[in-house]
């Protein structure tokens, strides 16, 4: 298991998001993003995680796959997905709406995001997942981190077992 340490933390990149995107988002949303999460933006806006599970306490392991890039116009074509194209559908789903969010684990089941609901700069980093045992809550929040800056190191990679490093026990 190797947990990230500010470097290789994409998979697979895609264009890294430009000043003037980041800010403009900034400003529609009303929030202030942390330096961290801006500087895994200017890298690759958005994509696959290679340090992509973390372990949360009340919950056990989970899977981030990959965080959402910043797509401004909000359109929900398969390559522009992002932070603005679920917002209509946080609603629906009955999300708080000052989250940003990272990624689903399994849409529309679980979800990492930062909650600025008491803030409007230096989010906790929480894990939204459906909760059955209550009819009127669809979701239950468990706080991941008390900040960006927290959250990044405790996402680790595992690698896969292949069978040929199996050794057979008789």
């Amino acid at each position: 298991m190797h947990y990230y340490r500010e470097k290789g933390f994409w998979d697979e990149k895609v264009l890294p998001a430009k000043n003037d995107v980041i800010e403009k988002a900034e400003y529609k949303l009303g929030v202030e993003f942390p330096k961290e999460y801006i500087e895994l933006l200017k890298e690759s806006n958005g994509g696959t995680l290679y340090f992509n599970k973390i372990h949360i306490q009340s919950y056990g392991k989970c899977r981030i796959p990959y965080f959402l890039g910043i797509d401004l116009d909000g359109t929900e074509e398969e390559d522009s997905e992002g932070i603005f194209s679920y917002r209509e559908e946080l609603k629906k789903l009955t999300l708080p709406e000052n989250i940003v969010l990272l990624g689903w684990e399994t849409y529309p089941h679980s979800c990492f995001a930062m909650d600025y609901t008491n803030c409007t700069e230096k989010p906790t980093v929480v894990y939204f997942y459906e909760d059955y045992s209550e009819a009127d809550v669809p979701y239950s929040k468990t706080i991941v981190a008390s900040s960006f800056k927290d959250f990044s190191p405790l996402l680790f990679h595992q690698p896969y077992l292949r069978p040929s490093q199996l050794e057979p026990s008789y």
